[in-house]
């Protein structure tokens, strides 16, 4: 494969081949062969070009033209994260290829992801969120792997914050809520706060279909309880976890509050 951008840091001839598997550059004047790290790769013209057009038409919904951009950022950086995830996306949701995004997950995870790469995935799943509800275990987990230093608290709070509560409403029933994601939501609470994801929690206590306020059916006893024990005493125990003692204690109020009267109305 060509590969434009790039001179043999030999002889300087442009006549280079690149061996994408074995990330080798090739030059075909001296013979010449260099080892190129993702880094590298991720950093070259080629790809910062092909990548951006690709991030852009995908956040404008137009996955054909995304598509033919992150194929050429493959060509290059086979491992490239936000075009493995175009990739994915586009071969589930256009193509109907199912499992398409969880086999995504899978091979990204055993990647150590660039500062940029993290970013521009966050940028992606924003985009992409209407579809993403079954996948948001896998983003987090993917997040906090490659976020865990203080110094990425805030920005990770920031991204949580922004996709999970879209996430939250969307749900049609509390079925979403597994111990694994209560708690990851317990961590992330712990570690940066995220009191837009907890708001929203406390607010699913009314609003989401399950909860016996959304049809007045505090009649079904073993529904109302069954509501109480596995998605408010978990949401409480979240929000005891938030990392700031002032939100804590703003959020605790809220929440107990709202508790105490679902107990009432309930007979709890």
């Amino acid at each position: 494969m060509e590969f434009t951008g790039l001179k043999c840091n030999g002889c300087g001839s442009s006549n280079v081949t690149f061996d994408s598997k074995r990330r080798v550059l090739i030059c075909n004047q001296c013979g010449k062969e260099e080892y190129y790290s993702r880094a590298t790769l991720n950093a070259s013209g080629k790809v910062l070009l092909s990548k951006d057009n690709a991030i852009n038409f995908f956040s404008e919904g137009k996955f054909e033209n995304a598509q033919h951009y992150a194929l050429e950022v493959l060509n290059i950086s086979q491992d490239n994260a936000p075009a493995l995830f175009i990739m994915s996306y586009y071969d589930e949701i256009v193509m109907r290829k199912i499992g398409a995004i969880s086999r995504f997950f899978d091979t990204v995870n055993d990647i150590a992801l660039e500062g940029s790469e993290v970013e521009e995935l966050q940028k992606l799943f924003i985009a992409a969120a209407y579809n993403m509800t079954d996948y948001e275990e896998s983003i987090i987990k993917l997040m906090a792997l490659n976020m865990q230093s203080e110094e990425d608290a805030q920005q990770l709070c920031g991204f949580i914050d922004k996709l999970c509560p879209y996430l939250l409403m969307k749900r049609p029933s509390i079925n979403f809520f597994t111990p694994s994601l209560c708690e990851m939501y317990g961590d992330l609470a712990e570690h940066c706060d995220i009191p837009k994801t907890c708001f929203a929690l406390i607010k699913l206590i009314k609003q989401n279909p399950d909860s016996p306020y959304s049809d007045n059916s505090f009649y079904l006893q073993a529904r109302s309880r069954y509501f109480y024990d596995n998605f408010i005493l978990p949401v409480g125990g979240i929000i005891n976890k938030m990392k700031s003692q002032d939100l804590r204690g703003k959020f605790i109020s809220s929440y107990e509050k709202i508790k105490r009267e679902y107990e009432t109305d309930a007979k709890i």
